[in-house]
């Protein structure tokens, strides 16, 4: 979120400028602090200039946005809330407000909050673009490309917005479409890394394997650390110079054999965002070899990217069935759960788990979440310690924020 600077702030009358210019100097550094990621000390310098002049909307809106940033997302609602009640005009309040209940995962509250702002201003291409990001959460990506369109039409230079429009369109199987707003993101950033390895993950789709290394070898050069696109050029050269090799020495070797190609198939798919496509040879492996516990997993987490949560549970529940130990099965099965909306579900997903393995950080931070959900903030907080206390840094940044 953006930092706001309060326009009106130096036209305050004579008799109050001692403490207006106090206002602003307390604004100013919470502006700095902010900028140089230290939140909370932003929070205190902006509360001061809220104390001195507390009809300053644009303090509430930035304080608001540092505690979005540690994740005391209620309290930044309240912020926007006491900003748009001093001025219900400015379309940002409404757009941060949003962005917001969005991370709350309350998406019609922010898409309401977007709408809002597109009333106040129809060309306002951030509310769009913010908009699409919430209509993807409910698997709308028509929707969303409809917004993300809208957007580019007020700022033709949006690299971003290309980028997330090709995402929605490999989700509606509109591959040369999505290879086309790569190739703009690409034009509007030339070093967008991600935008070149998104783009060869759909070239090699294409079969156009040496323009998908091509792909590879520039987002790497870009950003060295992209072991997956080192790992899918490697794969991609392999096939080019036609080096793969099987020895296998019987036919129950070739069947599970079979299946683990489709399954790592599956999962090339998965990580290019065709989940539709990978469900399909994720099913294929499963029809070789019915006790695949890992391929009903990853079904069942492209199931659930799909927004698909029922057949997402199916899966995950039948990986369990095959291995009742499987620490994955179980965090999947508490996220779907808490997608349903079946909170307690969902901590007792995490609970069998923590039974299994007691250092499990993602069991410990994902039930607190639930519990959060579920209206317990005093157990979310316990839980959020105990992955805190393993390494888990946004839950030691959610405990600074929202556990006294």
């Amino acid at each position: 979120m953006a930092l706001e600077t309060p326009e009106g702030m130096a036209n305050e009358s004579s008799n109050h400028s001692v403490s207006v210019q106090s206002a602003n100097d307390y604004f100013k550094e919470g502006e700095r602090k902010f900028r140089s990621n230290d939140y909370q000390g932003a929070i205190d310098s902006y509360t001061k200039a809220i104390e001195i002049n507390p009809s300053n909307a644009i303090a509430y809106n930035n304080r608001g946005n540092a505690k979005d940033e540690l994740g005391d997302y209620q309290s930044a609602l309240n912020d926007y809330d006491k900003a748009i009640d001093i001025n219900g005009l400015d379309t940002r309040f409404y757009i941060n407000r949003g962005v917001t209940k969005r991370h709350k995962n309350n998406i019609e509250g922010a898409i309401s909050d977007y709408n809002k702002a597109i009333e106040l201003d129809p060309q306002h291409a951030t509310a769009y673009y913010n908009r699409g990001i919430a209509k993807v959460s409910r698997c709308d990506h028509k929707g969303a490309i409809s917004d993300y369109t809208k957007a580019l039409a007020a700022n033709p230079k949006h690299a971003q917005s290309y980028y997330n429009r090709a995402i929605s369109k490999v989700n509606i199987n509109d591959i040369k479409g999505a290879i086309a707003d790569y190739t703009k993101a690409i034009e509007a950033m030339p070093l967008f890394a991600s935008a070149y390895h998104n783009r060869g993950n759909l070239m090699e789709s294409l079969g156009r394997r040496q323009a998908a290394i091509t792909d590879f070898e520039k987002a790497l050069e870009i950003k060295p650390q992209l072991i997956t696109t080192r790992n899918e050029r490697g794969n991609n050269k392999s096939v080019v110079q036609n080096k793969i090799v099987r020895d296998l020495s019987n036919e129950e070797d070739i069947r599970k054999q079979d299946a683990f190609d489709y399954y790592s198939q599956g999962n090339v798919e998965q990580k290019r965002g065709e989940n539709q496509s990978a469900i399909t040879f994720y099913t294929k492996a499963i029809e070789i070899d019915t006790s695949y516990a890992e391929a009903y997993n990853y079904r069942g987490l492209a199931n659930y990217n799909l927004c698909d949560y029922q057949a997402a549970l199916d899966d995950y529940n039948k990986a369990i069935e095959i291995n009742s130990i499987y620490e994955d099965a179980y965090i999947g099965c508490g996220l779907t759960k808490s997608a349903l909306g079946d909170y307690q579900g969902a901590i007792g997903a995490y609970e069998k788990v923590l039974v299994i393995n007691p250092k499990n950080v993602a069991a410990y931070r994902n039930r607190g979440i639930a519990k959060e959900l579920d209206g317990n903030l005093e157990g979310a907080c316990s839980d959020w310690r105990q992955a805190s206390s393993l390494g888990d840094a946004d839950a030691s940044d959610w405990v600074k924020a929202q556990c006294c």
